[in-house]
């Protein structure tokens, strides 16, 4: 349930009931004609709660009036306590001049019933102890219209941090997908235009146009195939569409021996056969799986087993392991590459095995449900 104090309409409605409450507090223990007077303050706050343009000088006029008469007169007691309530209410709304002027009469109202000497209690330490409820009331109607108005600029920022991520997002899924098929668009594109040259300077030379247009559907059909798969893999909960060549592995494996770490690498089948959204959690597994041995490992190195079979990819990461090595799962990268792996329907494991830390994982080699 949300506090009253966060929403504008609940902290009316709460302060309604307490109002009213103590409206009949006041009803009870009016002398002579004071209960006319407090059945008149009686339904102010109610007709607040319905009323939400309601001004608050004509809410505060129509509980503080009765309340000064009253008091002035020895025929309430009590009726500050709505007046207090209704200070609270106003001071949370939006700020209005006339507003301000009216609740500082309200505020400085026990003291004009003590220049009237009509009422004793109000001439010892009466007066005071109404103003210091009526600040109270007044003081928490501020806090709570602070509190709100950081709220609404929290959900703003909120808004425009969101929108940003939007835009952000938009342009990175734009950037990745132009490298993805951009390539190889570019290549069927040199291909149609040699197998055009070719047919425009010999007709009669078919044999070179032909290879020419076959590799160019070859190379399309490539394309399109990543392309689905990419943004499969993205539809599954993967936030990257970067493409991932079999080259680029061996790069990725240049970077940290070029930076010192000792890496063998050990390939069973052809990395070509491995589709693009299983290369992409590959590449992701051993970026990951590498990062972790240059932090972690007792020492820098690292043994990477890649083996491909006719429907599977198989990765295994082998590193020294340290005393205080994380326990199995632990950690937010690895938390995140399972749930990578995850959306190709793949298995994930890491974990110590005797002195080694392994980390293991399994793909398709291709994601089941692409189009081929």
């Amino acid at each position: 349930m949300p506090s009253p104090l966060r929403d504008r309409d609940r902290f009316v409605a709460g302060a309604a009931v307490l109002g009213t409450g103590a409206g009949v507090l006041n009803l009870a223990y009016a002398l002579d004609w004071g209960w006319i007077l407090a059945l008149v303050m009686l339904p102010a706050l109610v007709v607040r709660v319905f009323w939400r343009s309601m001004p608050g000088w004509l809410l505060l006029s129509w509980v503080a009036v009765p309340t000064v008469v009253g008091d002035a007169a020895l025929v309430t007691q009590s009726a500050y306590l709505v007046v207090t309530v209704a200070l609270a209410v106003v001071a949370a709304g939006p700020p209005r001049r006339l507003d301000h002027v009216v609740t500082v009469l309200c505020l400085v109202s026990p003291f004009l019933i003590r220049v009237l000497d009509t009422n004793g209690w109000h001439r010892g330490i009466g007066g005071w102890i109404w103003l210091g409820g009526l600040l109270i009331g007044w003081g928490l109607g501020h806090v709570v219209r602070r509190q709100w108005a950081l709220i609404d600029e929290l959900e703003r920022t909120r808004t425009r941090l969101a929108e940003a991520a939007v835009t952000e997002d938009r342009q990175r899924i734009a950037r990745e997908l132009h490298d993805l098929v951009g390539h190889s668009f570019s290549v069927v594109l040199l291909h149609l235009s040699g197998a055009r040259m070719i047919l425009d300077s010999s007709p009669t030379r078919t044999a070179g146009a032909v290879d020419a247009l076959r590799q160019a559907e070859t190379v399309g059909r490539r394309g399109m195939d990543e392309l689905r798969q990419a943004l499969m893999l993205m539809h599954r909960g993967a936030r990257s569409l970067e493409p991932a060549e079999p080259g680029d592995l061996d790069l990725l494996v240049d970077g940290y021996r070029a930076a010192g770490m000792r890496v063998r690498v050990e390939v069973d089948g052809d990395l070509d056969a491995v589709s693009a959204a299983p290369r992409i959690v590959l590449r992701d597994v051993l970026r990951e799986a590498l990062t972790n041995v240059a932090k972690h490992a007792r020492s820098p190195e690292a043994v990477i087993r890649i083996g491909i079979t006719h429907d599977r990819v198989t990765v295994r990461v082998e590193s020294a392991l340290r005393a205080g090595a994380p326990r199995a799962g632990a950690g937010m990268g690895l938390t995140g590459l399972e749930h990578r792996v995850g959306a190709v329907d793949g298995t994930f494991e890491a974990g110590p095995e005797l002195t080694r830390w392994v980390v293991l994982a399994g793909l398709p080699l291709r994601l089941s449900g692409a189009p081929a």
